[in-house]
């Protein structure tokens, strides 16, 4: 199987089908055919009841399949995205209820929307004309300290994590609270952060510095035996901001 980090390029290049990210938050806004654009879901099906499909084309949410199909959209990153102030002490939990909203719209509507964990199986679901789905996490806070759940959510599907979000966690430092004396900043990774970007390196999974520190950013290529991502974040050159 292919590095997961040529995915983009096979889809892009070779089949011409559009990428995109969104958060499974809930929020308002509307999809954009555009690679890596940034678009919260404002629900969608899971097992906990909620009952809205990506199917129902009067859906006035923020993706639906139609619109996609209408955008060309062929693979989309479904970013994880649990608010930490809102969910702390279960964050995991949260997230595992996101993932399983994924994989229950793909059961919901087989012939338009299939799982995706590989590039092979993106080019597949194109060849096909199925959305593909991919999964990233948004935010390290959502394995809450253990390494195992990081191991766990690669074997649910996740092919990216956001370091951090924009609240330094437990073991990397972030971008949106580094001014904050309040909290309790790390400079940059922790052992334990250094361990994580090598066990994601290991497992295939790609390493998201959106939203991290300077520090975090510099220990992190300094680490990795793999190319890093910046998902969401622009160049210093042409704009001084924060990565957030």
């Amino acid at each position: 199987m292919r590095s997961f980090h040529l995915a983009i390029a096979a889809v892009l290049f070779v089949s011409e089908t559009v990428v995109a990210q969104v958060s499974t938050r809930p929020g308002q806004s509307t999809i954009r055919p555009l690679w890596w654009t940034r678009t919260p879901i404002r629900r969608c099906a899971s097992s906990t009841g909620n009952s809205t499909s990506f199917g129902d084309p009067k859906d006035p949410g923020q993706i639906s399949l139609d619109k996609a199909r209408a955008g060309s959209l062929g693979a989309e990153f479904f970013s994880i995205f649990v608010l930490p102030r809102y969910d702390e002490g279960h964050c995991a939990r949260k997230a595992f209820d996101l993932i399983d909203s994924i994989y229950e719209q793909a059961r919901l509507h087989p012939t338009r929307m299939m799982m995706a964990f590989s590039a092979d199986e993106i080019e597949r679901a194109h060849k096909n004309k199925k959305l593909a789905a991919l999964m990233g996490i948004e935010g390290g806070h959502s394995i809450e300290g253990d390494i195992r759940l990081l191991r766990v959510f690669y074997r649910l599907g996740v092919r990216y994590m956001t370091l951090t979000w924009a609240n330094t966690n437990e073991w990397a430092d972030s971008s949106g609270d580094q001014d904050d004396p309040k909290v309790q900043h790390h400079n940059g990774l922790t052992d334990f952060g250094k361990q994580v970007v090598l066990e994601m390196n290991r497992l295939g999974m790609m390493v998201d510095v959106s939203h991290v520190s300077d520090k975090t950013f510099l220990d992190v290529v300094a680490i990795t035996r793999a190319p890093v991502i910046a998902s969401h974040s622009c160049a210093r050159a042409l704009a001084t901001c924060r990565a957030t």
